[in-house]
């Protein structure tokens, strides 16, 4: 029963985290969770002769289509745009996909056994319905995060719609391979596969409120300004350990260079020289002294 194992790890994750902070207080991410919960519970099931009838499966479809329709609500939260799709009407649209579903057999007919030990559905003439509804909202959460992230607006929102579109990539890749070796004809049921991508973009989703951890993640995204910065750092902060090795260091010069990468660094968070000084605990006037010195030492040098 391998095929157990990344639903588990997957409902392990989602477990945890449900006692993450205050991740009771974001209403729509917590909605997001509790539907992926759901979903990633009654795939586990349906390993299980107890769930393997097609109620179960039409309860996982039911379930499925209010997951997608609250994945894009997450990701209007993220981006703070596309507040339409909070609205009612849309909702209740959504409801009435989700009870055709479970209610008839337009698109889900029955169920059918997998060499895996899983069931997988036994697609009614309408299922296309389903299909284009899942596809459209895929493309209408990432159409939200890449227009926020092109568009003139505040540097930390944009930022948190590159770290989102990032976690989507997992999630991307899983369903693009379960099309492949659908199409190759294979009957596998890899959505176990899909609840462990889930699980890391819910991870990712989580961390985007707290401004450290967004820092972290972006100082892994190659060319971006924070990763500049902590390359630039790490450079700096491998030479304090000169002395250790027997070689000679100009600590003033190396401090003096840390000051400047920081200033400069923390300029392109605030908008004004008040607000840096403010973050940096210095006066205004010693700030302007050290950022007047930094642009006359090249000058100087030439």
């Amino acid at each position: 029963m391998i095929w157990l194992l990344p639903s588990a790890i997957a409902l392990l994750m989602k477990v945890f985290l449900f006692f993450y902070s205050d991740v009771h207080k974001k209403k729509y991410f917590f909605t997001f969770l509790v539907l992926t919960f759901t979903l990633n519970l009654l795939e586990l099931l349906g390993f299980f002769s107890l769930a393997q009838n097609s109620t179960a499966l039409k309860l996982y479809y039911f379930t499925a289509v209010f997951t997608f329709f609250y994945l894009a609500v997450v990701c209007s939260d993220i981006s703070q745009s596309c507040q339409w799709l909070k609205s009612d009407f849309l909702l209740v649209a959504v409801s009435i996909l989700a009870v055709t579903i479970f209610l008839t057999s337009y698109m889900v007919v029955d169920f059918k056994p997998l060499p895996n030990g899983s069931i997988t559905k036994v697609a009614g003439e309408y299922y296309f319905i389903f299909q284009i509804y899942a596809i459209s909202i895929l493309l209408l959460a990432l159409n939200v995060l890449i227009r926020r992230l092109v568009t003139r607006c505040d540097y930390q929102l944009r930022v948190q719609c590159l770290i989102a579109l990032l976690a989507f990539t997992p999630f991307i890749l899983v369903i693009l391979s379960l099309m492949f070796v659908m199409q190759l004809g294979y009957q596998i049921n890899m959505v176990g596969f899909l609840s462990l991508a889930t699980s890391f973009m819910l991870l990712m989703f989580i961390s985007l409120s707290d401004k450290h951890k967004l820092f972290t993640m972006m100082s892994f995204v190659p060319f971006s300004r924070e990763r500049q910065y902590r390359l630039k750092l790490l450079k700096l902060m491998r030479q304090f350990d000169g002395p250790i090795v027997g070689q000679h260091i100009n600590i003033k010069a190396i401090l003096k260079e840390v000051e400047g990468v920081v200033i400069d660094h923390t300029n392109h968070y605030f908008p004004t020289q008040k607000e840096v000084a403010k973050m940096l605990t210095i006066s205004e006037s010693s700030l302007s002294r050290k950022v007047d010195r930094q642009t006359k030492e090249p000058q100087d040098e030439d």
